[in-house]
């Protein structure tokens, strides 16, 4: 049965701590890509995808967008490749029954958690 995170840390060591607070930073950076890819394909509506530069650029279709999304595309492949990295790494630190570890760690790592 998982447990929870606040149950967790009253026992954590430094190093968990320290897992969990990456594991979260990482989190936020792969959302803020993904939302960033999506406004990028949403731009296909308008026809025209707007930078923080205020620069425009046209982006009609899928492969418009493709290649405007291709710097933040190769940036999400480097964060996803991280979680796999931080959630191998939660487990080979007993986080594994962490309900976080337990409901993310076969979409990042791609296979299913090992058991003990």
């Amino acid at each position: 049965m998982p447990i929870s995170i606040e149950d967790f840390i009253k026992s954590a060591t430094n190093e968990q701590k320290e897992l969990l607070f990456k594991l979260s930073e990482t989190a936020k950076q792969e959302k803020k890509l993904e939302d960033k890819i999506n406004y990028i394909y949403n731009s296909i509506k308008s026809g025209t995808y707007s930078q923080n530069d205020h620069s425009i650029t046209v982006c009609e279709d899928k492969d418009d967008a493709f290649v405007i999304s291709i710097g933040p595309r190769e940036k999400l492949k480097g964060v996803k490749k991280q979680m796999k990295a931080y959630m191998e790494k939660a487990v080979e630190l007993g986080m594994g029954d962490l309900g976080l570890i337990q409901r993310n760690y076969e979409h990042y790592v791609g296979e299913f958690l090992p058991t003990k």
